[in-house]
């Protein structure tokens, strides 16, 4: 169950392309730049009325539904969450959620009126997503609401709860994922919707390896693989381009406890090809992908109602600038798939430029429709509201006069009539400028025939109203075949003259390798199907730094041609203040917009390119004497593979931890390690050294760890202890290191009666899932180390707490160490006697001063009454206590 937090997610928290950071992911990671804002949220004006006018003026929405829609967007956006891991799992814990809390949280009454409880979102099966929409005054007053957010911080951390945003939740639930498939989530920082593919490629392989290890058949009739011994066969390859948000990608699925995942840092629009293990002299082999999510970069408007950047910053170019960078990712991710294999096409945007307009380009640029199609999923998700994609849209920009203030708005309808604008200006006002990020393909695609019409209706927009939630849009594309031949001229050519100087800056984009059932000819054919690639992250900085902070001046509304034929380019300057244009400027039509790509040399990765902070990935030898004396101590299965061990250091040396693979991220890894890709993490902790005086006295001086125990422990006969009471796993969550004496004295009930009889060193701690009040609501494998002389479940105290509210009901629980207090008290003594020490040194040196004192007064007085003629002298009686007398003569 403790499988870590997963926290942070894109869809709710993913911010458009703002700020100054130098890092910002050059086509891996989605949705951008630091929040630089200085006002608080409570404080923004949620208005920008060019924002507003674009999608109101955009034929988006009927008037009515627009008024309802964008109202809903500048409210408050839900608190959301998802139960995690097995579905088993996830249940029992959704179960506790729902027997504990929401009885409690019903109960609660504010100004005479029941208070909304979390409530389940229908568009999602099995009641897995909640989200609550009690407003903030209310949770911060209640009782209710502080017990749940502490169950829902502690579940978040063990990585049984995952925070995100709804919308986030959609798009891998179209990919239709199966255990034994290999998928690849080109952007995925921070990784909630990783941590969803990795639960659909893991199925409920926990339960199919237990029949594995019991002789039966693991395997299903629906798609899956389970061959490996009811292990899944498939594979996760995680990527994103940022170093830093690659780094929060490897700390949320890190703690998946999944060996079946490949983390990778490289650009998505030029992810290398990954070569597979061949024969000698055999022709190479690369891998393709059943599945692909392309959660792209994006202006991330549809964020608005948690984002103050969105109100504050809003700009047409936000969209028009990722507009090519969003195509070249697309394009890639279709190289990359296999034929008849899915892609799902998704962003936090509801900009057609960066939805609909990418989807035609690419699948133009791929072929056509017989190449590619557009999946109609509409019977997918049934509870899911949503809106068809659209068929006609126009786009926005702003031009401004450079060193001027004030900037006109132009909306138009197709590329010509952008073109016709430019032309104008240039001989009206010269000095005007237009954004340099204009494509054909921005506009709806022109169709020659109904026949080879996009049906660019069968994606997807959840608008925010819908049930709501934050604006998204997904497109489920599927490969029918590969593309042969010549290629269209890219539109990024054919409006070279456009382009801003830094886009035309390429980088060598790494084409599609052959498949093993392709020819060499297909394979040098299918290279020339990708875009010339750009510098993202120039791309990136140009369209953040550009200059749209100025206020807009209220455009003046051009009459079209009287004579214009309805189909006639138009280009209509809309005023920002929404109200409505003329009539006769909303003509609509169309440009064409395809393809992108050119040929280009391929140039093999080296090993160089790898970043300085590259992994070591080195797989230890299957008959390595070390592996094979940890297996035989827990008597593990001779069919559990050996040769999927893994240590993390250049020289393949057996220092501190041991990983285990799945078996193709090994044969990934193996090959690739020196061709420059760049991994960042593969493998959970299996194994972790134990540091004891005397090795002698223990065969394997190895720990079982959380991440890896699962995996492991259906194969172990030997070392595995069972606990069948409640009160005894209470006993070992309160209390680290409890005494097991030599001659078998515990307070650890059945557990302690067990371990009594076995040597040291760790063991399965296994508790199966039983009905009863003193029963557990589902099955659980932990580390416990038995020393000479105590024990200790080897669970943090962060996971011990997370375990007792979660099955006691315990808030703040006291965890006795007896280690920490044995060191907290020798602490203690220590300190005492060295305050004993500057006692004794400081009361010295003041007897040594008083004796002194004593010894000069005495001096004193003798002088003194030698000078008088007195004498001192004692009382014959000592006993009577009398201090000594002067007597006189």
């Amino acid at each position: 169950m403790a499988r870590g937090g997963r926290g942070g997610s894109r869809g709710g928290g993913r911010r458009p392309f703002r700020g100054k950071g130098k890092n910002r992911g050059g086509g891996g990671g989605g949705g951008g730049g630091r929040d630089t804002r200085t006002q608080s949220w409570v404080d923004v004006v949620k208005k920008n009325e060019l924002f507003e006018s674009y999608y109101r003026l955009g034929g988006f929405l009927p008037e009515e539904e627009f008024e309802i829609m964008w109202k809903t967007l500048t409210t408050d956006l839900p608190n959301s969450f998802r139960f995690t891991g097995t579905k088993a799992d996830a249940l029992a814990v959704r179960e506790i959620f729902k027997k504990r809390y929401i009885p409690a949280i019903t109960a609660v009454q504010f100004e005479g009126q029941p208070v909304q409880p979390p409530e389940p979102v229908q568009a999602f099966p099995d009641e897995l997503v909640w989200h609550m929409k009690t407003h903030k005054k209310v949770i911060r007053r209640f009782a209710p609401f502080a017990d749940f957010q502490r169950f829902l911080v502690a579940e978040t951390t063990s990585g049984n709860i995952s925070r995100q945003e709804v919308v986030s939740m959609i798009p891998p639930h179209f990919l239709d994922v199966k255990p034994g498939m290999v998928v690849l989530d080109m952007c995925a920082a921070p990784g909630s919707k990783s941590a969803q593919l990795a639960e659909m490629i893991h199925g409920d392989e926990e339960d199919r390896v237990k029949l594995a290890a019991n002789n039966q058949s693991p395997n299903i009739d629906d798609g899956s693989d389970y061959s490996d011994d009811g292990r899944s066969t498939g594979l996760l390859i995680a990527n994103d381009s940022d170093y830093k948000r690659a780094g929060l990608l490897v700390h949320q699925v890190k703690r998946l406890n999944f060996p079946n995942l490949i983390v990778t840092q490289h650009d998505a629009s030029i992810f290398p090809s990954i070569e597979l293990p061949t024969a000698e002299g055999a022709r190479k082999n690369y891998l393709k992908f059943d599945r692909i999510l392309a959660d792209v970069p994006c202006s991330g408007d549809g964020t608005a109602r948690k984002n103050v950047n969105v109100w504050q910053k809003w700009s047409p170019r936000d969209g028009l600038g990722l507009h090519s960078l969003q195509l070249r990712i697309l394009l890639r991710g279709i190289q990359l798939l296999k034929k008849g294999g899915r892609l799902v096409y998704s962003t936090c945007s509801m900009n057609p430029v960066e939805n609909e307009a990418v989807v035609a380009s690419a699948i133009a640029a791929s072929g056509g429709i017989t190449k590619v199609r557009i999946v109609d999923c509409s019977d997918h998700l049934p509870g899911l509201i949503r809106k068809p994609g659209l068929n006609k849209w126009k786009v926005l920009d702003t031009s401004y006069v450079k060193g001027g203030e004030d900037k006109t708005a132009h909306l138009f309808t197709n590329y010509d009539a952008f073109l016709k604008a430019k032309e104008k200006y240039e001989d009206e006002e010269p000095e005007r400028q237009f954004s340099s990020k204009f494509l054909p393909g921005m506009f709806p695609p022109v169709a020659a025939s109904e026949d080879e019409r996009m049906p660019l209706e069968h994606c997807m927009r959840v608008y925010p109203h819908l049930q709501d939630t934050g604006g998204f849009f997904i497109a489920i594309l599927e490969k029918v075949d590969d593309r042969k031949g010549a290629q269209n001229k890219p539109s990024v050519e054919e409006a070279e003259e456009h382009k801003d100087p830094v886009e035309s800056k390429a980088t060598i984009p790494i084409p599609a390798e052959p498949s093993e059932n392709e020819t060499q000819t297909e394979a040098s054919e299918q290279q020339n199907d990708g875009p010339t690639t750009q510098d993202a992250s120039s791309l990136k900085r140009k369209v953040e730094d550009s200059d749209e902070t100025a206020p807009l001046k209220k455009a003046k509304t051009e009459d079209a041609d009287a004579d214009a034929d309805a189909d006639a380019d138009v280009e209509t300057e809309i005023p920002v203040d929404g109200s409505a244009p003329n009539e006769d400027s909303t003509a609509a039509a169309n440009g064409s917009a395809t393809p992108a790509a050119t040929s280009t040399d391929v140039k093999k990765l080296r090993p160089e390119h790898q970043s300085q902070g590259k992994e070591y990935f080195e797989y230890l030898s299957a008959k390595d004497p070390t592996i094979a004396d940890i297996l035989d101590f827990f008597g593990i299965s001779a069919r559990f593979p050996r040769d999927r061990f893994m240590v993390k250091n250049k020289e393949g040396l057996l220092l501190n931890k041991i990983y285990y693979t799945s078996a193709l991220a090994k044969s990934i890894i193996d090959v690739n390690k020196d061709r420059g890709m760049k991994f960042i993490h593969c493998g959970v902790v299996m194994f972790v050294s134990h540091r004891i005086k005397d090795t002698q006295t223990l065969k394997a001086p190895w720990r079982l760890q959380n991440e890896g125990i699962k995996i492991l422990e259906p194969w172990a006969s030997d070392r595995i202890v069972t606990c069948t009471s409640k009160a005894t796993l209470h006993s070992l969550l309160i209390e680290m290191f409890p005494k097991l004496t030599k001659d078998g004295q515990h307070g650890i009930g059945e557990v302690g009666d067990q371990l009594a009889h076995l040597g040291i060193g760790c063991c399965f701690l296994r508790i199966d899932k039983s009905d009863g009040e003193d029963g557990f609501p589902f099955p659980m494998v932990l580390p416990v180390w038995r020393h000479p002389g105590s024990i200790n479940l080897m669970v943090d105290k962060d996971d011990r707490k997370a375990m007792l509210l979660r099955l006691f009901n315990e808030k703040d629980p006291y965890i006795l160490n007896h280690v920490a207090e044995k060191a907290k008290a020798a602490a203690a003594e220590e300190a005492r006697k060295l305050a004993d020490e500057k006692w004794d040194k400081a009361d010295g040196a003041m007897e040594q001063e008083e004796e002194m004192q004593e010894s000069e007064i005495q001096e004193s007085e003798m002088q003194i009454a030698e000078e008088t003629g007195e004498t001192l002298q004692e009382e014959d009686d000592a006993d009577n206590g009398a201090p000594l007398e002067m007597d006189r003569e």
